[in-house]
Parts: structure tokens; C-alpha cells; sequence
């Protein structure tokens, strides 16, 4: 299980480095149609580029979950699955500071900081299952009947 495990943390990994790619392709995906229409955005432009990464967002907090609760039933420890809480609860912010900063600049400008944290978290969490992976007492298995 704790093999699960370790590969579902590094697809999260991978999803959180995906969705701040996704954000960088809103952006300028945003910027080339200002040149090639010359003065503003739509809606319909702004959803058309950062639609992904809106999208994807959602996953990427259900794959976190589902993060935890991997790590619950492979017995992971408290002190790594503190640090599932903690993703878990800054992608919450994050999906807040997303919602609010839309309203209020300042506060939409926390969450591309709050995303590196959370990519942050995600690299540590794989690292640690990489490490219990190698140190990992190995368990002889039975000698062979013959």
C-alpha cells in the first residue's frame, strides 16, 4: 500500500507543477490575444486561457484528498500526514485567494505565492516517501519448500 502511496504523491507533485504551468498559459495566452485584438480581454478570452487551470484546480485539491487518505490507510505517521493536512488546507486557501482575489487584487496576489508552498510541500512529501522507501527494513520471505 505504502507502493500506492508513493506513486500517488508524485502524480499529485506532478498535477500542482502542471497547474502553475496552466496559470502561465492563461497568462499568455491573455497577452497574445491583447496584441493580435489591440486593446482589451472579454470574459470569453480570460476563460478561454486560464479555463484549465480553473478546471484543474478542483482535481488537484480532490487528488490531495484522496493523497490523505492513501496515506491513513498506508500508516504513514502523524508527522506526514500533518503534512497532508497542510497541503490539503493551503490548496483550500489557495481556491479561496483565487475566488477573493478577483474582488481584491492584493489578496489574488498571495496566490501564486501560496502555490509555490504548496509545490513546495508536494516535493517534500514525495522525498520522504522516497526516503522511508529506501530505508525500509526488508522483510527475508520464506525459504523455499523443497
Amino acid at each position: 500500500m505504502r507502493t500506492v502511496y508513493w506513486f500517488w504523491s508524485i502524480v499529485v507533485m506532478v498535477m500542482i507543477a502542471l497547474q502553475i504551468a496552466f496559470a502561465g498559459y492563461g497568462a499568455f495566452y491573455a497577452a497574445h490575444k491583447l496584441e493580435d485584438d489591440g486593446s482589451s480581454i472579454t470574459d470569453r478570452v480570460f476563460e478561454d486561457g486560464f479555463g484549465i487551470h480553473i478546471g484543474f484546480g478542483y482535481i488537484v485539491f480532490l487528488a490531495t484528498l484522496v493523497l490523505l487518505v492513501l496515506g491513513l490507510i498506508a500508516g504513514i505517521g502523524k508527522w506526514r500526514l500533518g503534512k497532508h493536512g497542510l497541503l490539503a488546507l493551503l490548496l483550500f486557501i489557495q481556491i479561496q485567494l483565487a475566488w477573493f482575489g478577483g474582488s481584491v487584487p492584493a489578496i489574488g496576489a498571495l496566490h501564486p505565492l501560496n502555490a509555490f508552498l504548496i509545490l513546495g510541500i508536494s516535493i517534500a512529501i514525495v522525498m520522504e516517501g522516497w526516503q522511508a522507501r529506501k530505508t525500509a527494513p526488508v522483510t527475508p520471505s520464506a525459504p523455499a519448500v523443497t
